[in-house]
């Protein structure tokens, strides 16, 4: 592949300090544009020169291989942007913190986003799984997406239709689009209101979700009725069940976190248990809601495979 160029020069980077499991091998090539054109000429890059390609934002659900990720490793942080498109409008570049677009939001006094300050990821990766906190979703207030075709090389606007969105589910398949902005649509309301309900979510997600490092919910829930972390507990594995340095959570039996420095042949033994026992006893599916990224041993592979059958 010929140099990428651009004002960036390519890293080696530890995959542990992007992942909030703080878990993951180096990064072999590792680049963090700022804007988006530099995005938009590394992925034509990346498209002509066929090396493999991962995205990365905050690492909110995603666990990478301790033995690292090989090929091109583009890492959104620094897409942190917010412009106004209308009075209820916002526009918030792939890398913007959730936390931040709903703050944003906050700040120019639209409602509706509240939910979004707690959700540990970033606009890319919280609209290609449409991600939800405590009852809303982001599909509820996007209106349209902002995707590099990996096979056209090529700049798409999606509407909200074309997204499909369902639960923990959209139409972008990362393999063949990239997110590099959305737009969201909010409503006028109260200050007082808006950050009273932030604070809400905040201290819901303190007093319910673990404070050493996870990837979030590791499951999506069977069902409604039957949300993954009940399960866990009334199977006893909260605090309980452990591979290595990964533990389920004594606080949230869909978290597992990494309390002595875990690998990801850890985690997914552990997450391999958890499917496996809520299928003996329950009769259900699990289907995982974390990623898994990198190069992936012989044995993880075998693991992965079952847990995504």
């Amino acid at each position: 592949m010929e140099p990428i160029m651009t004002t960036l020069s390519p890293q080696v980077l530890m995959g542990a300090n992007f992942t909030t499991y703080r878990i993951g091998g180096p990064l072999e090539e590792a680049y963090q544009p700022s804007t988006e054109a530099e995005m938009i000429e590394i992925l034509q890059r990346v498209c002509k020169g066929g090396k493999k390609l991962t995205v990365l934002g905050w690492g909110g659900n995603s666990l990478i291989a301790s033995r690292g990720i090989s090929g091109v490793t583009i890492i959104t942080r620094k897409l942190d942007w917010v412009k106004t498109v209308s009075p209820t409008q916002l526009q918030f570049g792939a890398g913007v913190h959730m936390a931040k677009s709903a703050s944003a939001a906050h700040k120019a006094g639209l409602a509706g986003g509240e939910f979004m300050i707690g959700i540990p990821g970033t606009i890319g990766g919280a609209v290609r799984m449409n991600a939800g906190a405590l009852g809303q979703e982001v599909a509820e207030v996007t209106r349209s997406v902002t995707l590099f075709n990996l096979e056209t090389g090529q700049v798409e606007i999606w509407p909200a239709e074309q997204l499909q969105f369902s639960y923990r589910k959209s139409a972008i398949n990362p393999k063949m689009h990239i997110v590099l902005s959305a737009e969201m649509e909010f409503r006028p309301g109260n200050p007082a209101e808006i950050s009273a309900l932030m604070d809400s979510s905040v201290n819901f997600r303190k007093t319910h979700h673990p404070k050493e490092p996870n990837g979030g919910s590791v499951f999506k829930n069977p069902s409604k009725e039957q949300p993954m972390g009940r399960l866990m507990e009334e199977l006893g594995a909260k605090g309980q069940w452990r591979e290595g340095g990964a533990m389920v959570s004594p606080l949230h039996g869909n978290f597992i976190i990494n309390f002595d420095n875990a690998t990801s042949t850890d985690v997914l033994r552990l997450m391999l248990r958890m499917k496996r026992a809520v299928k003996e006893h329950y009769g259900l599916d699990a289907h995982p809601e974390n990623l898994f990224l990198g190069d992936a041993s012989e044995e993880e592979i075998a693991l992965w495979q079952e847990l995504t059958a």
